[in-house]
């Protein structure tokens, strides 16, 4: 016998997408990846593609003083996708016109604890 209604998918609102592709952008889900250890045995491992942990990774890299392609490349992709969220949020600043020049600073926080 066939119901006489339909059940109606919830549809998600544009703040509802946008924030979803900003999740995947800077926090997409761990990987899982596989490898035969040199004694023959299975180790499973993550691998972790958000833009914190990346961040941390290449932070403690230029504290060791590596500042070599491979960091570089890593704060570059952070920077695009960064870039790519901004647009997503229309988060775009509002420059005075009689404005000279910008200064970029960081925020007046004394430690990264201060933020959260």
């Amino acid at each position: 016998m066939k119901l006489p209604w339909k059940v109606q998918k919830k549809s998600e609102s544009p703040a509802e997408v946008k924030l979803e592709e900003i999740k995947k952008l800077l926090f997409p889900p761990l990987e899982l990846n596989e490898e035969i250890g040199k004694d023959g045995t299975l180790i499973k491992f993550h691998v972790d593609y958000s833009v914190d942990s990346n961040l941390d990774a290449a932070l403690m890299d230029l504290q060791d003083g590596n500042n070599d392609e491979v960091t570089q490349n890593t704060i570059n992709k952070v920077i695009k996708k960064l870039i790519e969220v901004r647009k997503l949020l229309e988060a775009y600043a509002q420059f005075d016109k009689e404005a000279k020049y910008i200064i970029v600073d960081d925020p007046k926080t004394e430690s990264i604890d201060d933020i959260t």
